[in-house]
């Protein structure tokens, strides 16, 4: 996942997202957890996601010694029985 030239180094929501190959409403998500890669802007809307920072977070998340959930699934409500 090392960028080249042609691709770019800081990232939109979009971009992200397909990178990680997650949905906007789970990077929004993300954007949450502590140390994620993002720059906001004043007023607290990010403009761009670092996409190094990104990769080195992701993997952060996959190898440490205790993986946790990036976020809270919902599970789907249960059938009522007959």
């Amino acid at each position: 996942m090392t960028a080249t030239s042609s691709e770019p180094i800081l990232l939109t929501r979009e971009q992200a997202a397909e990178l990680c190959q997650v949905s906007l409403p789970v990077l929004d998500e993300w954007t949450y957890e502590p140390g994620f890669p993002i720059i906001r802007r004043p007023g607290g809307h990010f403009a761009r996601i670092h996409r190094g920072a990104l990769e080195r977070w992701l993997e952060d998340k996959a190898t440490s010694a205790n993986p946790q959930p990036v976020y809270e699934a919902l599970r789907p409500p249960r059938r009522a029985r007959r």
